[in-house]
């Protein structure tokens, strides 16, 4: 906390002295309030933030941005103040054909909606879906090179010497009988030189097809969880459950956009190297491929909408071994995993006035009937200043990817000053 205070003071500090100096400043006013969804509808979220920026040029060949976070909050019946900068970077412009950005950044890959299999540098905050990206997208410090071939190719390295995983619930569904559940802690990667994760990106554009190719080689953003029983005094046996995210990952992906009349396809596929080479590991992901095939419509100006169907398939996958395996620990048949996983997702663009707009997006796992809704309107009350309603909704079974996040189901409503 101290850390975070002082580097944002010295932020501030610096921000004041080149302020004289024409540098450009903005930033924005939010006013947050999201109610859990669920009995006793408490305050999940309850609070206002500043974020301030700074922006401009240092020499001819080099520029910065950074913006600040100032949060103050209330969750859970605890009162909260934390500063942190979200964004903060250098840019260089060295050469005529490349460009190198170094700092704290957001990376988006990919050119499906919502569901990106080759988007694996940003992680996700699971827990803090809302109308507003930095929510629940979490920034990575690491140095970007775009290297230019022409106006329509180019190749974009990026290096991560600090991994970060995804956030995600740590509870599971309590197996059948009187079990003792222990979630033990998280398994990190070692902060060192030899752990740094590298990506590298080709992208190009032959008419009329934009498409991209593309490598991750680093971590696993979602834990492997082991299972193992503890030694108890009593009766009933004490099961561990221990996150790791220190499992490595190799990811081989790419994608397409084309247009035609008022459609739009895509398309978005990814190819996951996991250290289970042989299928053998339950507790860690078999090699698995998942791909997105989509279209969209433009029935006019101001209605747009997607439709994306999604599978994964794991290899080396053997259904009874699985199951005799994990029935061992004692996990429940509804968890078990299976070779294939087939989802759709929809995704609705309308807007109702100049000042008016509303987007909602689902996600559905067709075996499992577990669903995710995000519905999201946004008003401009005057200029500059902003009102969004909404909803983060998850349902289905206990034992679904869906439905064991339930308990996170919450409205959000926000207002926003730009200035």
């Amino acid at each position: 906390m101290k850390k975070r205070i002082s580097l944002a003071f010295l932020l501030i500090t610096l921000a004041c002295r080149v302020y004289a100096q024409g540098f450009k400043t903005g930033g924005e006013l939010r006013f947050f309030a999201h109610p859990n969804l669920n009995e006793p509808h408490v305050w999940e979220r309850l609070g206002s933030s500043i974020q301030l920026r700074l922006k401009g040029s240092l020499t001819e060949y080099s520029a910065f941005f950074t913006d600040i976070n100032f949060n103050y909050e209330l969750s859970d019946s605890l009162e909260k103040v934390t500063v942190y900068p979200m964004e903060s970077y250098v840019d260089l412009f060295l050469f005529e054909n490349l460009d190198i950005r170094i700092g704290n950044q957001f990376i988006f890959w990919g050119k499906a909606d919502w569901i990106n299999p080759t988007d694996n540098i940003n992680p996700w905050d699971y827990q803090n879906i809302s109308g507003n990206v930095q929510d629940y997208r979490i920034p990575v410090t690491a140095v970007k090179l775009d290297y230019y071939l022409s106006d329509y190719t180019s190749f974009e390295f990026v290096w991560l010497p600090i991994p970060k995983h995804n956030l995600v619930s740590m509870e599971f569904p309590r197996h059948a009988g009187s079990l003792t559940m222990i979630t033990e802690n998280a398994v990190e990667p070692v902060k060192k030189l030899s752990n740094s994760e590298f990506a590298v990106k080709f992208s190009s554009s032959l008419t009329p097809v934009d498409f991209s190719f593309s490598w991750f080689h680093g971590f696993d953003k979602n834990p492997s969880v082991f299972v193992g029983f503890l030694p108890s005094q009593r009766s009933a046996p004490v099961i561990s459950f221990t996150p790791h995210y220190d499992k490595r990952i190799d990811i081989l992906g790419g994608d397409f956009i084309t247009t035609f009349d008022k459609f739009a396809f895509k398309g978005e596929a990814a190819y996951y190297k996991t250290e289970d080479k042989n299928g053998k590991n339950i507790f860690v992901a078999n090699k698995h491929l998942k791909y997105v095939l989509g279209i969209d419509y433009y029935f006019s100006s101001e209605l747009t909408f997607n439709f994306q169907f999604i599978q994964d398939i794991k290899f080396n996958f053997d259904a009874e071994y699985e199951k005799s395996e994990r029935i061992k620990y004692g996990e429940p048949i509804e968890i078990l995993p299976r070779k294939t996983n087939e989802s759709v997702s929809t995704r609705i663009k309308y807007s109702l006035s100049d000042f008016t707009d509303f987007q909602f997006i689902s996600v559905f796992n067709l075996r499992d009937k577990d669903y995710f809704l995000l519905p999201v309107l946004t008003h401009e009350i005057s200029d500059g200043v902003n009102i969004y309603l909404g909803g983060t909704i998850f349902g289905g079974d206990e034992y679904t990817v869906f439905g064991k996040n339930k308990k996170f189901s919450r409205a959000f409503i926000e207002l926003k000053y730009c200035f």
